[in-house]
């Protein structure tokens, strides 16, 4: 027999200037910076960004970029993901025993790219280059975070009962949801920004 409950989820959008940063403390996160590809359940999804030059993407971004819901500020990329989870289980006289567990992660991912026709100079294409790939690595590294964690959210179900494991996932998914948010806390003075050559070069 099998039952599921909807999916949990998290949603929190970077702010305006989030890029990645080293951890202030020691983290288990990949040496090698993964691409949103290499992580099962990720969706991507790209909007056109317009400009001939670094100040006019920063012109388009800041009006035309994605907001981030609660804050409402601007935000050139964003990220959210959800747990879903089902079990099986028998019954024999009475007595309910879980047998298995299913965890199943989604993520949906929103990030910029140059849209068809921008004519940018050599150094300015590779500023741009190299923001969008920053933006990349750092929603990779948010959802990578929870994605190699998925077997806690397997391993509390399959240690509770049938009469609570919906909350023995709930409890792991929002501790990794507190988790992730200290992991990529917000630092202004560490984050890079998309430079322009004509002005920091």
């Amino acid at each position: 027999m099998l039952f599921a409950t909807p999916p949990l989820s998290m949603d929190a959008p970077p702010t305006r200037y989030e890029v990645p940063q080293a951890p202030t403390r020691p983290q288990p996160l990949p040496a090698v910076p993964r691409k949103l590809s290499a992580i099962a359940g990720v969706t991507v999804t790209y909007y056109d960004v317009v400009g001939g030059n670094i100040s006019k993407l920063h012109e388009w971004l800041d009006k035309h970029s994605p907001r981030d819901a609660q804050m409402h500020k601007v935000t050139p990329a964003t990220s959210s993901w959800s747990i879903g989870t089902a079990v099986k289980y028998t019954k024999t006289g009475g007595q309910c025993t879980l047998t298995g567990a299913t965890v199943k992660f989604t993520a949906s991912v929103v990030l910029p790219r140059l849209a068809p026709g921008q004519k940018l100079s050599p150094s300015a294409l590779a500023y741009w280059n190299a923001y969008a790939a920053a933006l990349e690595d750092r929603h990779a590294a948010r959802l990578g975070f929870v994605h190699d964690r998925m077997g806690e959210v397997q391993s509390a179900i399959m240690h509770s009962s049938c009469a609570n494991w919906q909350k023995a996932a709930s409890d792991v998914i929002d501790r990794l949801t507190q988790e992730q948010a200290q992991a990529f806390t917000s630092d202004p003075k560490m984050q890079p920004k998309l430079l322009d050559p004509d002005k920091d070069g």
